[in-house]
């Protein structure tokens, strides 16, 4: 699935605060909790009738934040990826895959969170960068 949306703040500031699991898991998954050891996190998103508990590793490039994840306590290979692709200044592209069972029901209910959550993306994101000083 992929969503695209606007932004008012500039590529750096953006790669910054997006690569941070717990302003990224909160604000735009809508995580219910968050650890983050290095560049590894757990996270744990309530999707409604269920919730969904993620282990992986946050990636870094140029203009661009990768989220690679399994599912945790389910069976092997299940997992997926959350990527922001900040190529177009005032733009940004998430595209999020996941494979396993469920697949569909999980796309769906991320898809709602996301979309609920990013219509309060810029603000949280200048309050971010207040916090910050960026």
């Amino acid at each position: 699935m992929e969503i695209t949306f606007p932004t008012q703040h500039d590529i750096q500031a953006l790669a910054k605060i997006l690569s941070d699991p717990i302003f990224t898991l909160y604000k735009i998954l809508g995580a219910e909790t968050v650890s983050v050891k290095g560049n590894e996190f757990d996270a744990l998103i309530s999707l409604g009738v269920t919730s969904l508990i993620l282990h992986g590793t946050v990636y870094v490039g140029n203009n661009k934040v990768s989220y690679k994840f399994y599912s945790v306590g389910t069976q092997k290979g299940e997992g997926g990826v959350l990527e922001f692709d900040l190529f177009k200044e005032d733009e940004i592209r998430l595209i999020v895959e996941f494979e396993g069972r469920f697949a569909s029901f999980i796309k769906f209910s991320l898809r709602r969170k996301i979309e609920k959550n990013i219509k309060r993306f810029d603000e949280e994101v200048r309050l971010e960068r207040i916090k910050r000083k960026i």
